[in-house]
């Protein structure tokens, strides 16, 4: 299985922070020797790019898109009328509902369910009292996200302001996937298929 993240940017050391990242909350998920091969692509286009040439090129492999839904998605919605509706992407011949997915309504959303693990990240100065109380993190915006995590995290000693770059990945890499699915519907539709592809 290869799964194709948003996430990365263009640096090489940034990217290898992202697949390792995403490797190890996979690893919390998926059975030892099922795990997916992460490709860190950058941006969402790159991403999309990527994913549409792996869907032609890896036919005898499973193909996951992973990104940001950079806004809010009805539970119901389908995953590709979001896409074309706030990107103006049409599906790659290939992609299906089953092998696209979002994170809602960006990666750090994720983060909120998991207050201990941020918590034992920052250590002293963590303001836990700052994030959110909504336990469908689904519905935070993603400019609430970024807020609550600044305003966490601004007293903190040794780590400082959270900064995507400098935390995001080693962030993702101590969340627990159990917290993350029972907090997002869309995060717990990433899991079953996942775990489906995999049995």
């Amino acid at each position: 299985m290869r799964i194709y993240v948003e996430g990365g940017g263009s640096s090489g050391a940034l990217k290898s922070e992202c697949r390792h990242g995403f490797a190890e909350f996979f690893k919390k998920l998926l059975p030892a020797g099922r795990q997916p091969r992460i490709i860190a692509c950058g941006s969402r286009n790159e991403a999309l790019d990527d994913f549409r040439t792996a869907l032609r090129k890896h036919r005898d492999e499973h193909v996951v898109l992973l990104v940001d839904a950079e806004a809010p998605v009805p539970p119901e919605q389908a995953v590709w009328t979001h896409l074309r509706q706030r990107d103006g992407w049409a599906p790659p011949t290939g992609a299906t509902e089953e092998n696209t997915h979002l994170m809602v309504q960006c990666m750090e959303s994720w983060f909120l369910a998991d207050p201990a693990a941020l918590t034992t990240y920052f250590g002293q100065g963590f303001q836990a009292s700052a994030l959110p109380r909504n336990p469908n993190i689904e519905a935070i915006s993603k400019q609430d996200v970024f807020r609550a995590l600044d305003a966490a995290t601004r007293q903190t000693r040794t780590k400082g302001v959270y900064s995507k770059g400098g935390h995001s990945f080693a962030i993702l890499a101590r969340i627990e996937p159990a917290k993350v699915r029972s907090a997002s519907p869309y995060a717990e539709r990433l899991a079953v298929t996942l775990l489906q592809l995999v049995s």
